[in-house]
């Protein structure tokens, strides 16, 4: 629901600080749905996490092409009024149509820790504590030991979504061209759909094949963001059509590494702290993107005193 009401506010409003506050709700709604159903996830059988990366980039492409399309008839509101039918069908979808597994109803159990050196030390907190301290002391523990333990694919994550949002956010609305017949704000459109299908065409590979070095893809994807900075600075692709190809292929390194990370932690790490790892995971890239949403603001703007 505060997706809707996201919606509708950013539609209907013309107030520039209470279309941020839209956006800003639309994005904690966002953000945590993917928390919350990735960990859904460890509830269902490994095929699941393919699933959910494909429709996830599939989402990306129906969403960036139908917006594409509508604002050729309509205009930016309509537009966004009309798409306030999509978290409509999630909630019906969640509600009426998701079969749900037995595990979910199973009480909850106590703190299980997510190393297994450090049974005998919870212990001993258990003793020497009191309730409260020990619930905080416990909680802060299995945090830390989850991160330690997935340090690694949080890492890649992160790197690679702060790359590739960076480029997203800071540098196609200054990378246009004038020797082709679009207009500025349809090549941005376009850069979108294109960068959603490199998405989706990667996060549906992991029913094929699966990549065990995702720190790769990272460092790819940071250099695709110093290309992508270089080119925006002194426009020396001589086509539009390069930059095209650029996103399609930093869509796929933004989707291979987020597929194969929780891909991954599914498989590797125990049944009984699934749950909590492929949650905490999911931060990882959401921090990535705040980084980059910060950063991207000073990188247009200096960018920018150039192209002037």
């Amino acid at each position: 629901s505060s997706g809707i009401n996201a919606e509708y506010g950013v539609a209907s409003s013309t107030n520039f600080t209470l279309i941020i506050c839209g956006v800003m709700v639309a994005a904690a709604s966002s953000g945590l749905g993917e928390v919350t159903f990735l960990a859904l996830t460890s509830h269902f059988e490994r095929s699941v996490i393919t699933s959910w990366s494909s429709g996830t980039g599939f989402a990306g492409i129906l969403g960036a092409t139908l917006y594409l399309a509508l604002n050729l008839v309509l205009s930016p509101s309509q537009t966004i009024y009309l798409m306030v039918i999509i978290p409509v069908i999630e909630i019906l979808t969640y509600w009426l149509l998701l079969v749900r597994p037995a595990t979910l109803n199973e009480p909850a159990g106590g703190f299980e820790p997510l190393l297994e050196t450090d049974a005998e030390e919870d212990n001993n907190a258990l003793e020497q504590s009191t309730p409260r301290d020990t619930g905080i002391k416990l909680t802060l523990k299995k945090l830390a030991s989850g991160l330690n333990e997935l340090k690694y694919y949080m890492m890649s994550l992160f790197l690679v979504y702060a790359s590739e949002y960076l480029i997203n956010q800071g540098m196609f609305e200054i990378m246009w061209y004038k020797n082709i017949s679009w207009k500025m704000e349809v090549q941005y459109r376009v850069y979108q759909v294109v960068y959603q299908v490199g998405v989706t065409i990667s996060r549906s590979s992991a029913s094929f094949f699966h990549i065990k070095k995702i720190h790769i893809l990272s460092i790819l994807q940071f250099v695709n963001l110093v290309l992508f900075a270089c080119e925006a600075r002194y426009q020396f692709f001589p086509s539009i059509w390069i930059t095209i190809a650029l996103i399609l292929y930093e869509g796929l390194l933004g989707g291979a590494c987020y597929v194969n990370a929780f891909y991954a932690i599914y498989n590797e790490v125990p049944a009984h702290r699934r749950e909590y790892s492929l949650g905490l995971a999911s931060v990882s890239d959401s921090f990535g993107i705040v980084l980059a949403g910060v950063l991207s603001t000073f990188i247009h703007n200096y960018i920018c005193k150039f192209r002037i």
